[in-house]
């Protein structure tokens, strides 16, 4: 429970529900795209890129899922909708993962999101290229009955 005081009240708390965060479903490497390359493009699910949107790619999440992105070394977070489908990479017959994405020593990594820009902007990750994160959603079937302005908080 959180209890809240206003300015305006008679000095009584004003009892909060408490707000369950969704569970931590993966860990992984984020990356961002769309450097306006494809602003305007047809996304996965129909509609057109924007950079600026707070929008993912996942490969599998159903299209429209609110997903917490967690940068796991600054605990910042942002709120993405799934739009469309990635990253890509090659999977070779071993099982492993064949393209080189980036100069980074973990050389051919298997990102689990793609960040639209301007999440990756507000994530603090736009510089960087490359995050470990956490994804936090609910299930499709489950009912979250959080209220997300209760658990959005300021950027460091």
């Amino acid at each position: 429970m959180f209890a809240m005081y206003s300015h305006y009240s008679a000095g009584q708390p004003v009892e909060l529900p408490r707000v369950d965060m969704p569970p931590v479903q993966q860990e992984g490497v984020a990356s961002w795209y769309g450097n306006g390359a494809w602003h305007g493009d047809m996304t996965a699910n129909g509609e057109h890129f924007n950079p600026e949107e707070f929008t993912c790619a996942h490969r599998s999440l159903p299209f429209d899922t609110m997903v917490l992105v967690v940068d796991k070394a600054t605990d910042r977070r942002v709120w993405c909708r799934v739009n469309d489908r990635g990253p890509y990479g090659a999977r070779l017959p071993d099982g492993s993962w064949g393209l080189r994405f980036s100069s980074a020593e973990a050389g051919n990594w298997r990102g689990i999101l793609d960040l639209s820009e301007g999440a990756a902007r507000a994530l603090g990750t736009h510089e960087i290229g490359l995050q470990q994160v956490e994804l936090r959603y609910w299930p499709p079937d489950a009912t979250s009955g959080f209220n997300l302005a209760a658990i959005v908080r300021p950027l460091r």
